[in-house]
């Protein structure tokens, strides 16, 4: 009895069904209900096309979706926003990167919200140029201003206003020591990465992120190409140099459970191949213990059992885990049934961070919610590109928007 009035819904994806309430047919609503990868394709959006007129709302949910102004995602959402008279755009975190991630979510709105009718007029507005040719975003300025332009469509509700849930404690640094045959590479990339970082000290280039990636991935026993979640086989080149934090997972792992036999985990991962080979020490530790897997490209049968391993609702009784990569399961999902939360590695996107932390904080909650960070230093406590990135999170800073020279700085603080 969610609706009071007579309605059909139908979920629009390869595998179709519908609900109805009452009879439809009397003045009834018609909803649909998608996802945004579903509609990239001009074939699976013209049938929504067609149905849409300005008796429509349309409402975007995790509007984050939309925030690149050139996305497929983006580009069908305004197709639909062009036939239907209203729009609700949703969102807990609309600014996910930086202030740019407005322009296309304002767009979707209504080209008189922000008074920007494409994307150079909003850059030329709001960004400060320079890098390499002046051709990067380095800074944004006018924000009062683009503030003010969004108030009138904005309605704003704080959670701990509309729910009343236990609090978020602060994160807990689990620092574990790399061995001297790591920490012999890590320094040594370590002094390459600064040697080039001086060499481009002004500019934010891409090549320093990917440098610094590669930093991050030595810090979780990877060494070679670099990658984030994509699949293995995109680069076979990658090959595990050791566990240090994979063997203090597992310990931190035990401790929880002793602590609390019924536990349930949760664990976030920045690299799928450290989540592959915590899952595959995980499966054979503990038969009775139950654990889950979310990364991209799994079978949603598979997805669907590990999100009901630590959902409020369908959690079982005793203990569980699920690993999972952050940035496939950031968003959108209930996993309340978990109050201890660990971070094997991360990702350097505040906006992954603040919305992975959410999964657990949400409608169901009944016990405060501790994050742990796991964090590499050298044999001896030193600082490594760890402590940089947490310290960052932690200042909600977001680091995609650093130069060189401030990377640099960073690393030389080791």
């Amino acid at each position: 009895e969610w609706l009071r009035v007579p309605a059909v819904v139908g979920e629009y994806r390869p595998k179709s069904r519908y609900w109805e309430q009452g009879d439809p047919r009397n003045g009834g609503l018609a909803i649909t209900v998608t996802n945004y990868e579903f509609i990239r394709r001009a074939d699976r959006l013209d049938p929504l096309l067609e149905q849409a007129d300005e008796r429509s709302l349309l409402i975007l949910d995790e509007s984050s979706a939309v925030k690149t102004h050139n996305s497929l995602t983006t580009r069908a959402c305004l197709k639909l926003r062009q036939r239907c008279g209203r729009v609700w755009l949703l969102n807990g975190t609309p600014v996910a990167e930086n202030p740019g991630d407005l322009y296309a979510q304002c767009r979707i709105m209504g080209d008189e919200v922000i008074g920007c009718r494409n994307w150079w007029q909003f850059r030329a507005r709001y960004a400060i140029m320079g890098g390499f040719k002046a051709k990067q975003v380095v800074a944004w300025t006018n924000l009062d201003d683009l503030t003010a332009r969004m108030a009138p469509y904005v309605l704003r509700r704080l959670k701990k206003d509309c729910l009343d849930l236990p609090p978020k404690l602060p994160p807990v640094p689990v620092e574990v020591p790399l061995t001297t045959a790591t920490w012999r590479l890590y320094k040594s990339m370590r002094d390459d990465t600064i040697a080039w970082l001086d060499e481009h000290h002004a500019s934010v280039a891409p090549q320093a992120i990917v440098r610094i990636m590669r930093l991050s991935q030595l810090c979780s026993g990877l060494l070679g190409g670099v990658v984030d979640n994509a699949r293995p086989e995109d680069d076979p080149e990658v090959k595990t140099v050791s566990q240090e934090k994979l063997e203090a997972l597992l310990a931190w792992a035990g401790g929880q459970w002793e602590a609390e036999p019924n536990a349930k985990l949760l664990v976030f991962a920045r690299f799928r191949k450290e989540v592959l080979a915590l899952a595959l020490r995980l499966s054979t530790r503990d038969p009775r213990v139950p654990f889950g897997l979310m990364i991209g490209g799994q079978k949603p049968a598979e997805r669907k059992r590990s999100l009901a391993l630590l959902h409020p609702d369908h959690a079982p009784k005793g203990p569980a885990i699920v690993v999972a990569i952050a940035r496939t399961a950031a968003t959108g999902i209930n996993l309340a049934a978990s109050h201890s939360v660990a971070y094997l590695s991360q990702c350097h996107s505040l906006f992954v961070r603040s919305q992975s932390e959410e999964r657990v904080h949400r409608p169901g909650q009944t016990s405060p919610v501790s994050y742990f960070d796991f964090v590499a230093t050298g044999p001896d406590g030193q600082r490594t590109v760890d402590h940089a990135i947490a310290k960052a999170l932690k200042r909600k800073l977001e680091t995609s928007t650093w130069t060189c020279g401030q990377w640099a700085t960073e690393l030389r603080a080791e």
